[in-house]
């Protein structure tokens, strides 16, 4: 009989602030504008794009959406770009992500008809940090916008 999953809800509330602070560094010095653009350079002269959108805004609670991928033409054979909805919780400074209509579970049961993983939550959440700190050091953020799609 396998073992229950208990989320670890220190570890998860951790990584929530620690993303606020991150896409609050981003946002420093603009945070009037309601789109943020960054590239980012990594080894063997790749390219991304990071690309933060404003959506609802509320007292407490902001929607963002990100956008992550290559400025060029992609080779590969599958879809490379990646999108995520982050909801920003100003009065605890957490940032969480979302799939726009609902959360996430904390966990789940496994295996599942949606093939989540036990800890979906903490693992998409991770996913935001790694992006978000990468682009803090590796990236520069765009003023002038030139016009480029995802591949």
């Amino acid at each position: 009989m396998s073992k229950q999953y208990v989320p670890d809800l220190s570890s998860l509330q951790l990584l929530g602030e620690l993303n606020y602070r991150r896409v609050a560094k981003l946002m420093r010095g603009y945070e009037e504008e309601s789109v943020w653009d960054f590239s980012i350079h990594s080894v063997g002269d790749h390219e991304s794009r990071l690309r933060l959108v404003l959506g609802q805004e509320s007292r407490f609670t902001s929607e963002m959406a990100l956008e992550f991928g290559p400025e060029g033409k992609n080779k590969l054979l599958f879809e490379s770009k990646l999108s995520m909805n982050i909801r920003l919780y100003h009065d605890v400074k957490i940032a969480e992500i979302t799939d726009g209509h609902r959360q996430f579970s904390g966990s789940y049961p496994y295996p599942n008809d949606d093939m989540y993983h036990r800890d979906e939550k903490f693992r998409l959440n991770q996913q935001l940090s790694d992006i978000l700190e990468l682009c803090l050091k590796h990236g520069h953020r765009l003023y002038e916008t030139p016009l480029f799609q995802f591949a």
